[in-house]
């Protein structure tokens, strides 16, 4: 509300005009306002002071042009002198401004009550917040580790094989390696005898017939042993479905917060229709509709 408060009491014309009286539309100093009040005619009138002032907000009966007094508790509505005896002669009246007091009372406790409640849904969302944070960096940690563990096996499997391969490409190598040396000793003995066959040209025939029967001999006992068949390793690639891997981990579990359940419903005394939480007592109303 815009504050319009008058400069001097409009009375006086000395004093600073710090009252504003609602019935006569004037601006009062402090001591023109007690003698005004004492006036029979005035004692009721109301002032405003502070920052409520503001002479162009008259708040009066638009039937009367008569300011409001009387608050009508049957019809909930503020109403002047005349319209109280005219329209509202046998309703339940109060004062405006305790009525106003009460209803400025109701309104700051229920503001209270709506900051109370607020805190708390906050503290709570918080804390309900901070654990579900919490229970996910453990959730992630077990995967992790439970991945980990896997990876810690294949390692060892792979770890296994390579091992596996070596051990058997070393015996390998060995046998290779000693067969090999055979038939090098063997090539060397054979170039050796012809060698020998050649320089026994020259000889007579009888000691070259004996020499060559002795030698025929050596060469027999020579056993070229057959050369095996060669060392063939492999492996057979086996590459797990999804559904092999996604069996080796647990599963990720979300709880979804509860819907509360609402109810709309006509009262049966005003026919408006209500929103609850609570179901409905009256039978075959009660209806229930997602919110």
């Amino acid at each position: 509300m815009a504050q319009a408060a008058a400069s001097t009491c409009e009375i006086c014309t000395a004093g600073p005009g710090e009252y504003y009286c609602q019935q006569c539309d004037q601006s009062f100093c402090g001591s023109c306002k007690s003698s005004h009040l004492r006036t029979k005619s005035c004692k009721n009138h109301t002032f405003l002071s502070g920052p409520n002032i503001n002479k162009e907000e008259k708040l009066l009966c638009t039937e009367h042009e008569e300011i409001y007094f009387f608050y009508c508790q049957d019809c909930d509505t503020p109403v002047c002198r005349i319209c109280s005896v005219e329209k509202h002669s046998r309703h339940l009246m109060t004062d405006l401004t305790k009525s106003a007091e009460k209803l400025r009372f109701e309104v700051v406790k229920n503001i209270e009550a709506k900051v109370t409640t607020s805190k708390v849904n906050l503290s709570k969302i918080e804390k309900e917040t901070k654990t579900y944070r919490d229970e996910v960096k453990a959730v992630i940690k077990t995967i992790t580790e439970e991945g980990n563990y896997w990876k810690n096996l294949i390692d060892k499997k792979v770890g296994s094989f390579v091992r596996l391969l070596h051990d058997e490409e070393q015996k390998t190598i060995q046998n290779i390696t000693a067969l090999t040396k055979v038939y090098r000793r063997d090539i060397e003995n054979c170039q050796q005898w012809e060698k020998k066959i050649k320089e026994m040209k020259t000889m007579a025939d009888i000691l070259l017939f004996e020499r060559l029967e002795k030698l025929k001999v050596d060469v027999d006992n020579i056993d070229l042993k057959p050369v095996p068949e060669g060392s063939y390793v492999s492996y057979r690639n086996k590459k797990p479905s999804g559904t092999e891997i996604h069996s080796l981990f647990g599963e990720i579990q979300f709880k979804a917060p509860k819907s509360q359940k609402k109810y709309k419903y006509a009262c049966v005394s005003c026919g408006n229709e209500q929103i609850s939480t609570n179901e409905p007592v009256t039978q075959d109303i009660g209806q229930e509709f997602p919110m």
